[in-house]
């Protein structure tokens, strides 16, 4: 509960802060250039070398980070859930193949392989970014999807539906995915904030959100200039941030996999099967 309020509180100031607090993140004040003022009541956060509101810049980071982290997630579940479950269900040497390419493309870190990409692509764009994000974030859930998958395809539901004619793609798209569902819902919690630090990543080394556009991770840059080695406020501010969105998705998606787990137990302790009801009427 503690990771819901504090995710819901971040996103609300995401949406809601800029409206509230408008200030421009990109618009330099000539009279505080190359002047960090610490935090007052004019700018609660203080201002960067170029006099640019700390406040300012990091909602409209926050909007950045959740756009990226959001976006990218489902990418990479939508992705990773149709090729898990194509590969479950297949088995054999489809199967095989499909999870060999898995195995080899998490034998490089995700991290160095989206920087490789991004480099080989030269496309720094924020579209961009979350596309080679989510298209190289997807192999756990792969993984995830299909070991669901091949513990449901001997269920007795699934033989009672081939005995009455349904196709495998009929069984795999109304039956198979939607029951393996419960392990990609907590992933996809999880993955928003890895999606978040990834990005936070790129844009501290120059390779993400390109300037002016605001970004925590690009603030995170700005902050450990040499000129501003007496302002401590700009990197706590970023700091904070990512630290306090991590925490709150990975509690979230903790969370939600004690709760999911309950709910298992408790239908098979009522001796009620744990496959939908609906799925078992239709079979």
């Amino acid at each position: 509960m503690a990771g819901l309020v504090l995710a819901i509180a971040i996103i609300l100031a995401a949406l809601f802060g800029p409206l509230l607090w408008r200030v421009s993140p990109i618009a330099i004040n000539h009279a505080l250039l190359g002047d960090p003022q610490p935090p007052s009541l004019v700018h609660p956060l203080g201002t960067d070398m170029l006099g640019r509101d700390e406040l300012s810049r990091a909602l409209y980071g926050a909007r950045i980070s959740l756009l990226i982290g959001f976006t990218a997630m489902i990418i990479a579940i939508t992705f990773g859930t149709v090729y898990g479950a194509i590969s479950g269900a297949a088995g054999g040497w489809l199967d095989s193949v499909m999870m060999r390419t898995v195995d080899a493309m998490l034998s490089f870190p995700s991290f160095f392989l989206i920087i490789t990409v991004e480099a080989l692509t030269n496309s720094f764009e924020l579209g961009m970014m979350i596309l080679i994000i989510g298209l190289l974030s997807w192999m756990g859930v792969a993984r995830l999807v299909r070991a669901e998958v091949m513990s449901l395809r001997e269920r007795d539901f699934i033989e009672a539906a081939r005995a009455i004619g349904a196709g495998p793609t009929r069984i795999l798209l109304r039956h198979l995915i939607p029951n393996a569902l419960a392990p990609v819902v907590v992933a996809a919690t999880l993955a928003i904030g890895d999606n978040i630090l990834i990005a936070a990543g790129l844009s501290f080394l120059g390779l993400g959100v390109q300037v002016p556009t605001p970004s925590w991770g690009g603030m995170l840059q700005d902050a450990l200039s040499p000129a501003v080695q007496n302002s401590p406020w700009l990197i706590v501010t970023p700091g904070i941030l990512i630290v306090l969105t991590l925490l709150a998705f990975s509690l979230l998606g903790e969370g939600l996999r004690v709760a999911l787990d309950q709910s298992i137990v408790q239908v098979g302790v009522a001796g009620v099967d744990v496959e939908p009801v609906a799925n078992a009427a239709t079979a």
